[in-house]
């Protein structure tokens, strides 16, 4: 009896070991879900993230050629942006930020982009825009598609249209383009990722510290379920190879978030002849524009002038 006992004792605490440690993956799962999905106030150079984004919005509005604009997506939220319109403009750029930023933080290609009309616009769930959840690209495509045709329809439609983006803006902007043929002119990725899935797990590894079994794939699954976003879907070298149009990838040589190799493999794949590859000096993952604005704004217009013939000299 006494056997009996002790027997039962310790599979009654090993079941209440097991529903202990669930509980807990669960819970500490879904945290890790909201912070990779919600958009956050982080500190950006000493200050709140949100604070700064609003001092840089009151003086970006006071510029000339500079109207707050606002669209809709497919599935019914409303984005929110800046529509940049120039004299004499020689093409069009949307420029697309990359996760958990915000337009006004891509202020810096008012001045590389001098002669073009440009609207800044935040993605779902990030700045001003509507949205409930950041989904790392999965949906931020139609983002990007919506933000296209409001660009298109305000500005001349004989300009050259050009597709800028950055890191998750970068994969977006990709992800729409290989399901609509002929959607831009050209196109300028900047320090993105050549598919979701290595990217999340990168950024699993280095933010949370936590080991990958049992946590990673019960994170997997919750950002499936309460994002609708499956990561294995968003593969930007198998959207890369649908597009037929030049792509100029941009990467830093010392990016350790997500690292220069992810831009080498998706220029591997680049249908264009005249597509490039810039490994540019060191800088922060996506602030190569900022480190080094003169290089890159030389790289990118020779670029555009032999894609699509662009003058940009002009003006």
């Amino acid at each position: 009896m006494i056997s009996l006992f002790d027997s039962r004792r310790k599979i009654i605490s090993l079941i209440l070991t097991i529903i202990t440690v669930t509980i807990a993956v669960l819970i500490v799962s879904y945290q890790i879900v909201l912070k990779f999905a919600y958009a956050s106030d982080n500190i950006y150079f000493g200050k709140s993230q949100f604070a700064v984004a609003k001092e840089l919005r009151d003086e970006l509005i006071k510029m000339p050629g500079c109207t707050p604009v606002s669209f809709s997506t497919p599935d019914n939220l409303t984005l929110r942006g800046f529509l940049f319109t120039r004299d004499n403009a020689v093409g069009n750029v949307l420029i697309c930020h990359g996760y958990k930023g915000a337009k006004e933080f891509m202020y810096g290609f008012l001045e590389i982009f001098k002669e073009f009309n440009l609207l800044l616009f935040d993605f779902r769930a990030s700045g001003e825009s509507d949205g409930k959840y950041i989904t790392l690209g999965y949906h931020e495509y139609k983002d990007v598609l919506s933000a296209a045709k409001f660009l298109k329809a305000s500005t001349p439609e004989n300009l050259p249209f050009i597709i800028m983006g950055f890191s998750m803006g970068g994969g977006a902007a990709l992800r729409a383009a290989s399901l609509n043929p002929g959607f831009a002119q050209a196109y300028i990725i900047d320090s993105t990722y050549s598919d979701l899935r290595s990217m999340f797990v990168r950024g699993y590894t280095l933010r949370v510290g936590l080991p990958y079994y049992p946590f990673f794939p019960v994170i997997q699954a919750m950002f499936h379920y309460y994002a609708n976003c499956n990561i294995d879907e968003v593969n930007s070298v198998s959207a890369v190879r649908m597009i037929n149009e030049p792509i100029m990838f941009i990467h830093s040589c010392d990016d350790n978030f997500i690292t220069p190799d992810h831009s080498i493999r998706l220029y591997a794949h680049a249908q264009n002849e005249l597509s490039r590859i810039w490994i540019g000096p060191k800088a922060r993952h996506g602030f190569l524009h900022a480190y080094h604005p003169q290089p890159y704004r030389r790289k990118v217009m020779r670029f555009l002038r032999e894609t699509i013939d662009i003058d940009t000299t002009k003006n």
